[in-house]
């Protein structure tokens, strides 16, 4: 049972001598925890939006099949939260698309220009699976604090990772979507993300998540 199942089903024994999940660690030095002046109710307030994003990212990503590894309300310079999942194949092919784009920039003339061996037109079927996990997961933190919290605040890296995944999956040769594209899609994926969420079950899941990392000594 992974870190965040345990918030989702009753406890059970645990046998001796078997692996804790996820221990907590010391905060890297680039890690601020607790966070500065969290007595002031306006700085907890947002600390709970956080919790409740990255609980909403966590839970969805869990009942795609994601395993997730951590999930940190630690503060940084550019980020409040985030939360690690294991790669999909979905996300391992943006990953590539990404640095081959990435080698062609540096190489303006390189047959690589345009690279055909990511973006070639994709069967339905080449990890469908996965590329459903990851835009649901995407989208999820914002839907879950809109729920909790009736805005968002957060979630512009959210929005990038979204436009990646979808330019290199559904996107021409050269990776284009158009803006119209990008926002049905968008509209789609929210809609579904907030019709998960609002089962009961799934969003007792959320709270319990967001209420546990609030009240971890370690963010």
């Amino acid at each position: 049972m992974g870190f965040f199942d345990k918030f989702r089903q009753p406890k059970r024994p645990r046998p001796r001598n078997s692996p804790t999940p996820l221990q907590p660690s010391s905060p890297p030095p680039d890690e601020v925890w607790p966070w500065p002046d969290i007595d002031r109710p306006v700085v907890q307030l947002v600390q709970r939006r956080v919790a409740f994003h990255e609980a909403g990212h966590a839970v969805v990503a869990r009942c795609f099949g994601i395993e997730v590894m951590d999930l940190s309300i630690r503060r940084r310079v550019r980020s409040l939260g985030r939360v690690t999942p294991v790669a999909t194949p979905a996300w391992q092919q943006v990953e590539k698309y990404g640095d081959l784009r990435r080698l062609a920039d540096e190489s303006p003339e390189s047959r690589l220009r345009t690279p055909v061996d990511v973006l070639h037109p994709r069967s339905l079927f080449d990890y469908e699976e996965s590329l459903q996990a990851e835009l649901h997961t995407c989208l999820a933190g914002a839907v879950a604090e809109e729920m909790q919290f009736s805005s968002c605040t957060g979630g512009r890296g959210d929005w990038r990772r979204f436009h990646l995944q979808v330019s290199c999956c559904y996107g021409d040769l050269n990776g284009f979507v158009s803006g119209s594209s990008i926002a049905l899609l968008r509209h789609r994926y929210w809609n579904s993300c907030k019709e998960i969420l609002t089962k009961p079950e799934n969003w007792t899941w959320v709270k319990a998540v967001a209420k546990a990392a609030v009240r971890s000594e370690h963010g």
